[in-house]
Order: structure tokens, then sequence, then C-alpha cells
């Protein structure tokens, strides 16, 4: 069982890349310093990227080029710093979530109908995640290429860099060109990474943490032996028996219940910065990726660049509210299958009077969903989801008219 769940294309998927940035948990002190020092050149890579998208941005506006464009490479730069920053501010956190993931989540034996729970839970995880990297590579290998596309179409003694460098260093020549081509494509995969595999194991986190809510809720409503209460009815010893046991049970569900919710309180502590900078970006950054799809006047290699963008954008911010809303639903149905519990058959002793009382708690504390808010302003839902589209279209259509008014004076 465990060999399948270590075969999770998901799981092995966001491995992979929290690897590559730096932040996975490690076995000994050689897997330390691989660690650290590839946490020292991510940090190294957005700090050099942000650098030269600002002297782009400075340039471009100073010469008055596309500042848009590259308005929008330095907004998506930015995000990718931001991220990683917090997660280095919560870096102890952060890794211990993952171990308690692993643990609790990932290595545990259920039954059969619980089994079926998670393997639902790993059938998203992988849609998503798999969906989202494909679309992440599409846009890496569009910029990697920018330079060759451009290159064959327009002057071919010009030799194009991905980015704008603004230096008057000879970088259009041999091996100079080579050097800072390679130098940007690393920083590049770099920048992608970073922007999207915290949003992938937050996926992962909040698919199964809403999972295991799908299975308190399963044990608590089959808390009670059915089988068991009409076929022993008469022997009042074994019923006394028996009503002790669910009882015990009963503890046990109720601290896997404390522990799912003090779960979701860290990973408010760790995320909720990053899903406030998500929901103020998102509309934005997809504004401009629409418009430079759209309106601007930008060749065709660089139209299919921010269609993957755009498609990108929008899976990921889908991805990061499904996410949200599962960790809602989930903790809000564990009250459904505490009712769902036989209590009516338990008889009116003092351990079934507690069974009851204790069962009421459930249902009232459940009734109090966890969520996942940006920085405590609002919880994050499916409806964020629709709402920031809402504002994304707004902002669109505010720049066309600009743009219209512009070509028409």
């Amino acid at each position: 069982m465990q060999s399948r769940r270590h075969l999770d294309v998901s799981i092995i998927l966001c491995t992979l890349l929290l690897k590559i940035v730096g932040l996975w948990l490690t076995q000994d002190s050689v897997e330390e310093r691989r660690r650290k020092a590839m946490i020292a050149f991510t940090l190294f890579s957005t700090i050099f990227a942000t650098f030269v998208e600002g002297r782009d941005l400075y340039f471009t506006w100073l010469h008055k080029g596309d500042v848009l464009y590259v308005f929008t490479n330095i907004l998506t730069v930015v995000m990718a710093l931001i991220k990683i920053y917090i997660i280095l501010m919560h870096k102890v956190e952060f890794l211990d979530l993952i171990a308690y993931m692993q643990d609790k989540f990932w290595n545990v034996d259920h039954d059969t109908n619980e089994e079926a729970i998670l393997e639902n839970c790993r059938r998203t995880c992988i849609f998503f995640i798999s969906g989202v990297s494909l679309i992440g590579v599409c846009v890496m290998f569009s910029y990697v290429s920018s330079p060759f596309t451009a290159h064959s179409s327009g002057n071919e003694s010009e030799r194009l860099l991905i980015f704008n460098m603004w230096t008057d260093l000879p970088l259009s020549t041999t091996p100079y060109y080579e050097m800072t081509y390679v130098l940007q494509v690393v920083t590049l995969c770099q920048i992608g990474v970073c922007y999207f595999c915290f949003d992938t194991i937050f996926c992962i986190m909040t698919i199964h943490v809403s999972g295991n809510f799908n299975i308190l809720r399963y044990r608590f409503s089959k808390l009670c032996d059915v089988h068991f209460q009409i076929t022993e009815k008469g022997a009042q010893s074994i019923l006394e028996n028996h009503v002790r046991a669910t009882y015990a049970k009963l503890k046990i569900y109720v601290r896997q219940h404390q522990a799912l919710i003090y779960f979701c309180e860290k990973l408010e502590d760790v995320y909720t910065m990053i899903i406030l900078g998500q929901v103020l970006m998102s509309s934005l950054l997809i504004c401009l990726f629409g418009y430079q799809m759209l309106l601007a006047h930008a060749p065709p290699e660089r139209r299919s660049m921010f269609f993957f963008l755009i498609s990108g954008s929008m899976a990921l911010l889908f991805m990061f509210t499904y996410g949200c809303n599962s960790v809602m639903d989930g903790s809000a149905d564990v009250a459904m299958g505490a009712y769902s519990t036989l209590w009516m058959i338990m008889p009116m002793n003092k351990l079934g009077r507690m069974l009851r009382k204790d069962l009421i708690m459930v249902i009232v504390r459940s009734r109090k969903m966890c969520c996942l808010t940006a920085n405590g302003f609002f919880p994050v839902s499916l409806k964020t989801y629709t709402s920031i589209l809402s504002t994304a279209v707004s902002y669109f259509t505010l720049l066309r008219n600009h743009a219209e008014q512009s070509t028409i004076t």
C-alpha cells in the first residue's frame, strides 16, 4: 500500500519541484548541504531576475517601449520572490507540515471505503498537479525559444536574448551571448518553478486534509455496530462493554478531529500571506496576460507565450481556490457524520449520555468550518475564483477602452 502512494504522480512531481527550489525533507548532512545550496541558488535567481527586470522596466519606460510587457514580466518575478521569501520565513513550520502529511496522510492503512476516498483525492491531485506542471513547462519553453522564433521571423543578423540586459557589454558576440543566454535560461526555469511549486504542495495538502475530514465523517457514521446491537441486545453485560468500546473509539476520533483542525491552523499560518498575494495579483496578471495576447501589437510567438500564461494563471487560481473550498466543505461535513451515528440506540446510562454530549460537541465544533483566509480578511473559496475573474474582466475592459481611445486620438 505504501509503495502505491510513493508512486503517486502528483507526489513525485511535487517532490521534484520542491527539491529544485531547495525546500524538502532531508535524510542526512549531505542532502542538507545540497538543500542549502539550492536555496542559495534560488534566492540568487530571484534577486538577479528582479534586478534585470527592474532595469528593463526603467529603460523601456525611458525609451517609450512596450512597458506593459515588461511590467507583466516583473510582476511575475516579484510574485515568485514573495512566495519564496514567505516560505523561508516559515521554513520550519512548512517542513513540519510536509512531515506530518507523510506520516498521517500518506503512510497510514485504511479499510476499503477509506481507501476509495483517498484514491479520489489522489486522482484530483494528479489532475491538478500534472496540468499545472505541463502548462508551466510550456510557458518556460515559450520564453526559452522566443529569441529563435523572433530571429527566424526578423533580422537574421541580430542575436536576441530572452530578456533585455541594457548594458554596453558585447553580449551579442560569442561567447558572451551563449553565456548570457544560458544564465537567463537557468534563472527563468528557477523562477518558473518557484512560481507554482508552493501552490502544488498547497493543493496536495488541502485535498488530502479534506479527504481525511471525509474519512473522519465516515468513521463517525459507522461508530456504532448496528449488527451487534441487534443480535446482542439481551446481554446487558456485553452491551455495557460494547458501549464502553464505542466511547473509546469516539475519543480517538475526536483526537483525530482536533489534529486535522490544528493542521489547518498551521497551514493557515504558513500560507495566509501567499493566499492574499495570490488573490490580489491574480486579477491583475490575468488582465495583463489577456491584453498581451489579444490587444497588444505583439508577434505570434509572444501571443502563444501569453496564451500559456493566462491558461496557467487561471488553472493555478482554480487549483488554489478549489483546495480551500474542499477544506471548508470537508470540515463542515464532519457534523453530518457525527449526527448519522446511531446514537439513539445507545442505552441511557452514564456512558451513553456522555457519548451523546460529546457527539453534540463534535457537531457544534464542525459547524465552525475550517477555512483558509487571505491574511484574515476573507475566507477563500470557489466564489473567490469567480470574483477574481470578474475583476480581471473589468480591468481588461478598462485597458481595451484606453487602447481604443489612444488609437482614435
